[in-house]
């Protein structure tokens, strides 16, 4: 049985302490590190390391939205999509911080609200805006969209990088971006939710365009993920794919294929990292070791014959690879909790 765990942000993000005086964190992560076959690269946000995984190429950009927009039901298959996804940018000094789903709990109401208001208003522009998911909302046009942007991964719970867009288009999009904060500010949605303490729609994420590509990629049979591009690279590379187990033991439980190539993403850390802080951070990484790495360490002595764990974080990537020899490495130190710290050697 072939195994590929991809978690972003599994690394310790900035904020979190590189001493830890009478603790032992994280250490089966860092066990297999010091055991096992390990290979660093460039940091990568996690919709890009899972589209190259696919073996989906990026053109004008990642061509995320009409991969998603094909999982939400649209008819992805002809024109150029565009992610137009509802966020909140909260104010902090000279920076806006981008807050996304799942932290803003936009329901469906809410969505089909904004999304009238905000096609009233651009219908002489031609374009419409449409609330698929209430977290995922997408623009299609006949033509390219000419506009280029950073992933949601790459932006969500940091600060808004400037300038956002670019592209030939840049100009018109952020056009489109400031009359929509106009139309969202005022309203009713939004007086509503801030009533209720919730924070308040007031801006869009244009992000993801391009064409329905193709999904060359073959290597994973199977696929457990809660993530919606995941899912539709899955679907459309024909493997199987359901939803992530709560754990390696439910994993096990559903008896998966010991012939398959299977691929698990786990998002726990990643919305401890950009949205929790350190001590959020921390149970998320704990929860994993318990649930996740613990278990799967073990099984090498059992169905597990190949174990690829992917781990992202601030300055790097670390794709660490096991195998059943690995667990007699005695004479191999656990990788020091240190230099999994950012910017360490």
């Amino acid at each position: 049985m072939h195994l590929t765990l991809f978690i972003p942000d599994l690394l310790p993000p900035h904020g979190v302490p590189s001493a830890m005086p009478g603790n032992n964190p994280a250490p089966v992560f860092r066990r297999m590190l010091g055991r096992g076959e390990v290979q660093r690269f460039a940091p990568i946000d996690a919709e890009i390391w899972l589209c190259q995984a696919f073996e989906v190429e990026q053109r004008e950009d990642w061509p995320v939205a009409a991969l998603t927009a094909a999982v939400d039901g649209l008819a992805a298959e002809s024109g150029w999509w565009l992610r137009a996804d509802p966020v909140h940018l909260q104010l902090q000094r000279n920076r806006s911080l981008v807050l996304a789903a799942p932290e803003l709990s936009v329901d469906a109401a809410e969505a089909a609200a904004l999304t009238a208001a905000l096609n009233a208003h651009f219908a002489t522009d031609h374009m419409a805006i449409t609330a698929a998911h209430p977290s995922r909302w997408y623009i299609t046009q006949g033509e390219a969209t000419g506009v280029t942007a950073p992933v949601l991964s790459a932006v969500a719970g940091r600060a808004l990088p400037q300038p956002l867009l670019g592209g030939s288009r840049a100009s018109h999009w952020h056009r489109v971006l400031t009359e929509a904060q106009m139309i969202l500010h005022e309203h009713p949605v939004n007086q509503a939710r801030e009533a209720r303490g919730l924070p308040v729609i007031n801006s869009l994420l244009l992000w993801g365009g391009g064409r329905k590509p193709a999904v060359p990629g073959r290597h994973f049979s199977h696929v457990c993920t809660d993530d919606v591009l995941a899912t539709a690279l899955a679907v459309q590379s024909g493997a199987d794919s359901g939803a992530a187990p709560a754990s390696a033991a439910r994993w096990f439980g559903k008896r998966p294929d010991p012939d398959g190539r299977h691929l698990i993403t786990l998002d726990r850390a990643h919305l401890a990292a950009r949205y929790g802080g350190a001590d959020a951070w921390f149970k998320a990484a704990n929860a994993l070791e318990e649930r996740w790495l613990a278990p799967l360490w073990a099984a090498l002595d059992g169905p597990l014959k190949h174990l690829v764990i992917v781990a992202t974080g601030p300055d790097r990537c670390l794709r660490c690879m096991l195998r059943p020899a690995d667990r007699m490495k005695f004479w191999r130190r656990s990788r020091p909790w240190a230099a999994l710290m950012p910017s360490a050697a």
